[in-house]
């Protein structure tokens, strides 16, 4: 018998009667962390290099699981060890996730505004330090999973521990490219099962809990937690209630993904348009929140079966999720592709409104050299967006990202920029120039022959103080007089804390010093890809105005929920104004090179006056 399935069989016998092998994985001690170097309170990142000096990458998740299976199994393990982990160390599964959110613990001792200790989380949302602060926060998590990685590996077999180091010394911390190959593919099946398949150390094969499914509170604090957080003791997605025993339906997170998935790329799509960081920032924040919608669920209450909302939906739990990291290391990846093509299009001045934190005031002033806490550097001071601007100096890359292997940066740029149209390339280039579907008469004329097209988009703005600091709304496309939720055209929305609907009630009125230009939230969301299905379909004629205005004038609808799911209506909605809009569009005859889209906007608020939240007319 392998002396790691020994080992197991004996924690059974100590542990509990009689259980399965999974339950006995599921019932590990809590362990101390035996550090490898680690600076409290510092994030280095890992600094492990190849012989040439470069850093390492990281990989999508399913590409580590297929090519790189003994750094795969470390990874399982690595995740299981950090997660049983005692709580009290604030470098644990726990005290880890707790910087971005509940329950509000100062961690390492770094500072905050005294009036908001203990209401408030780190993590800042809907401002421009979002992107930044996210990025050592992630390095962060990764030091500290490597460190156990190391650790795991250093007791393998003496005969394989070479192996296992090696593994380890090149890891970095995977991401889920939820857009991957530009048709998102399916949710991976290791994401949703509750066991997952095993190679053990000394080469035999068992089944584990799977770590990447839910993580257990060990043990689940209630004075932790608020509301029905308090009693549920592991993360649930799409949970069949709000009891302490409901689990997680994980078919309807897979069903939904695949459904918005068109959405959700088109969105990343609409972001890599942006020609500066402040609009990209924004763009970007809106496929983040809705995936952590799609994971979770629970924002829209009009539902029966889908009104109850699972760990990563709410911000102040989300990073108890166990594929939070994953979601947003892809985050991290899409802003570090934006900077290689656009590496001059860096963090200016902005005010962040209403959307402070625990040591952030609201309406503050922020920039590139704004410090995010809790995370320090060596020297003491604590990390800005500028310092970590460079993904190299956190010790890692991506696999689009080696510009060392290019001979200029001309050269790099080109390389990224044909990775991006190929990846996420909208569905107009696959449309529209494909010469099968050409054939189609509302396709071809909906280009031109200069291969130009009109784009279409919905513009969307709110008064954020005058709405719910979490508001999601959902766009369809709805036949006339049909009751029926229609076909879904993708969704623009705002994620925060709930605290801040807390702290608005307790401190009144908005400040009459805040200006309209700084409440006001702004979004863009892609039609064209939906109606270019549409024509598909044989119920558009073209994406011409004259075609397309009456179609969304008929057709067009949305809903507005909160964070909590429930619908808004009525007098809340003239805090909005939507309205749709086109620009004109060209599609490159090199492959490589994206959609050029033009700035200048035609507005239509004919299509959506007279509709609640919509233009005034």
């Amino acid at each position: 018998m392998p002396m790691a399935w020994l080992s197991r069989c004996l924690l059974l016998v100590l542990v509990l009667s009689v259980v399965t092998c999974t339950e006995l994985v599921q019932s590990r001690p809590l362990r101390a962390r035996q550090a490898y170097g680690i600076v409290r309170g510092v994030v280095r990142g890992v600094n492990t290099t190849d012989e040439e000096g470069h850093v390492y990458v990281r990989r999508e998740i399913r590409d580590l699981k297929t090519n790189y299976p003994d750094q795969w199994n470390l990874y399982l393990l690595a995740l299981e060890s950090l997660q049983w982990t005692d709580q009290e160390d604030p470098y644990s599964y726990y005290g880890l996730a707790q910087i971005h959110g509940r329950p509000y613990k100062v961690w390492e001792d770094a500072p905050g505004l005294t009036h908001k200790l203990g209401t408030a989380s780190y993590c800042p949302h809907s401002n421009q330090l979002f992107l930044g602060w996210h990025r050592p926060y992630i390095a962060l998590f990764e030091e500290i999973l490597h460190e156990h990685m190391r650790n795991i590996a250093s007791t393998a077999p003496l005969n394989r521990v070479e192996r296992y180091e090696a593994a380890a010394h090149s890891f970095r911390m995977p991401y889920w490219d939820w857009g991957l190959g530009g048709t998102a593919a399916d949710v991976p099946d290791f994401f949703v099962n509750e066991t997952i398949p095993l190679v053990e150390l000394d080469g035999s094969e068992t089944v584990m809990a799977n770590p990447l499914h839910s993580y257990k509170f060990n043990p689940l604090v209630p004075e932790d937690f608020d509301d029905k957080w308090k009693q549920i003791n592991k993360t649930v997605r799409w949970p069949e209630s709000n009891n302490a025993t409901a689990i997680s339906r994980q078919d309807i997170f897979v069903n939904t993904f695949k459904s918005q998935s068109t959405s959700l790329i088109g969105a990343v799509e609409t972001a890599f348009r942006s020609s500066n960081f402040s609009q990209w920032a924004k763009q970007l924040e809106d496929p983040h929140g809705w995936m952590h919608g799609v994971i979770g669920g629970g924002w829209d209450e009009t539902q029966s079966t889908t009104k109850f909302r699972g760990h990563m939906w709410p911000l102040e739990y989300s990073a108890f999720e166990p594929l939070f990291m994953l979601h947003h290391t892809n985050v991290d990846r899409l802003w570090a592709l934006f900077q290689a093509i656009k590496p001059n299009a860096t963090m200016g001045r902005s005010n962040i409104g209403p959307n402070g934190n625990v040591y952030l005031e609201d309406d503050q002033y922020v920039n590139a050299s704004t410090e995010l806490l809790p995370f320090r550097r060596a020297s003491g001071a604590f990390w800005t967006t500028t310092d970590c601007h460079d993904t190299k100096v956190l010790g890692y890359a991506y696999p689009e990202t080696q510009s060392w292997n290019f001979a200029s940066n001309s050269m790099y740029m080109a390389n990224v920029t044909s990775t991006i149209a190929r990846l996420y390339a909208s569905k107009p280039r696959s449309l529209l120039v494909d010469s099968g579907q050409v054939a189609n008469s509302g396709m071809h004329a909906s280009l031109d022959q200069d291969n130009t097209f009109t784009d279409w988009t919905i513009q969307s703005e709110a008064m954020a103080s005058r709405l719910p600091s979490t508001f999601v709304v959902r766009f369809s496309l709805v036949k006339p007089g049909s009751s029926e939720h229609g076909i879904d055209v993708g969704t623009w929305m705002r994620l925060m804390p709930s605290t801040h609907d807390r702290m608005r009630e307790r401190e009144g009125a908005v400040p009459k010093t805040r200006a309209y230009a700084v409440d006001v939230v702004r979004g863009t969301t892609g039609l064209t890809t939906h109606l270019l299905d549409r024509i598909a379909a044989g119920e558009l004629a073209s994406l011409k105005a004259g075609d397309v205005v009456p179609y969304l004038t008929e057709r067009l609808a949305w809903k507005v929920f909160s964070g909590d799911g429930e619908q808004i209506s009525g007098e809340a909605l003239k805090a909005m104004k939507i309205e749709v809009a086109s620009s004109r569009a060209r599609i490159p005859d090199d492959p490589g090179a994206l959609v050029e889209y033009g700035e200048d906007l035609t507005r239509y608020p004919e299509i959506t006056t007279g509709k609640p939240g919509g233009a005034r007319g």
